[in-house]
């Protein structure tokens, strides 16, 4: 099985293999070769290379293909892509950590409202035995008269 190999932007619409042992560049959906001065494409970055004499423009712009032999990624746009995963990790824990006060505080608001219920059926519980307690005594007042 062929991995996807670790490519590298070297323009808006070319990139290269990453750390490889010759140039191979990935455009177009398709992966270009070049090898003693001759350009060759492919599906694949490892097999089935087809030799080409026209290039699509953004390949024909490479100056120096060779120069791309073992190349490794600008170490300041993998500086600023691991800052930008540091600040989407941040962002995602600052997300998690206010939808889980959110919980909480709709916990204890319910929390709240089921006191405030219980306390209510208490005190009409109160009320409704005094109540009767007061039509006791009226009933006991009228026949003692």
């Amino acid at each position: 099985m062929v991995t996807t190999p670790s490519l590298v932007y070297v323009s808006a619409d070319v990139q290269v293999i990453e750390d490889y042992h010759e140039p191979v560049f990935y455009s177009s959906n398709m992966y270009w070769r070049f090898q003693g001065g001759v350009w060759y494409s492919s599906r694949y970055h490892t097999r089935d290379w087809v030799r080409v004499t026209v290039l699509p423009p953004q390949i024909q712009r490479i100056e120096q293909p060779t120069m791309y032999i073992r190349y490794k990624g600008d170490a300041s746009a993998k500086a600023a892509a691991k800052a930008e995963h540091r600040e989407d990790k941040a962002e995602a824990r600052e997300d998690r950590q206010e939808a889980k006060e959110e919980r909480q505080e709709a916990k204890a608001e319910a929390r709240e409202d089921r006191q405030e219920a219980k306390e209510d059926r208490k005190e009409a519980k109160e009320d409704r035995k005094d109540d009767r307690k007061d039509a006791k005594d009226d009933h006991k007042g009228k026949h003692k008269k």
